[in-house]
């Protein structure tokens, strides 16, 4: 009864290391990337974990972004500050660090306020880094470095994530 127990659990560890069958080129062709939404309350960021194909950061971080335009607006916890109008956002990717344009879409989106301002800009912040190889963002607004968005962010730094929003 000893040997069987043993060789089931060797069979088990073999089975776990291997991937039990599953193609490890299948698992290395995907990753995730985590979207920040707003959360109903316009409070915080709500981290989504999302699957997405390996690709250039260049490509995943275009793909994150037209996440973020499509928005998720069935999910009743999450609300809109980004418009959703292809090409309101679009990113190049230089080194490590994202280089974000908004459009006038975006200057004029409906929303008011510091505390809106800094969730909006959070959100496409922390989503574009979750993507592998890009670890700071920079804007620009219109193709050309502004000092503001709406009037509270020095849109001229370079951001860094912040999962405490």
């Amino acid at each position: 009864m000893q040997k069987i127990k043993t060789a089931f659990i060797l069979l088990l560890c073999a089975c776990m290391l291997s991937g039990c069958g599953a193609s490890r080129g299948a698992m290395a062709e995907n990753r995730t990337v985590e979207i920040y939404y707003i959360d109903s309350d316009m409070l915080r960021l709500i981290p989504i974990e999302t699957p997405i194909k390996k690709m250039s950061a260049q490509k995943s971080a275009e793909w994150v972004v037209n996440k973020l335009i499509e928005g998720s607006d069935s999910n009743k916890k999450i609300r809109r500050l980004i418009p959703n109008e292809k090409n309101c956002i679009t990113v190049k990717v230089e080194h490590e660090t994202a280089v974000v344009d908004l459009s006038e879409s975006m200057i004029n989106a409906p929303f008011e306020g510091r505390d809106l301002e800094v969730l909006a800009v959070y959100q496409i912040v922390n989503s574009v880094t979750s993507v592998e190889g890009i670890s700071t963002v920079k804007f620009t607004i219109n193709g050309e470095q502004k000092e503001d968005f709406k009037g509270f962010l020095n849109m001229r730094e370079t951001f860094i994530p912040d999962y405490m929003l």
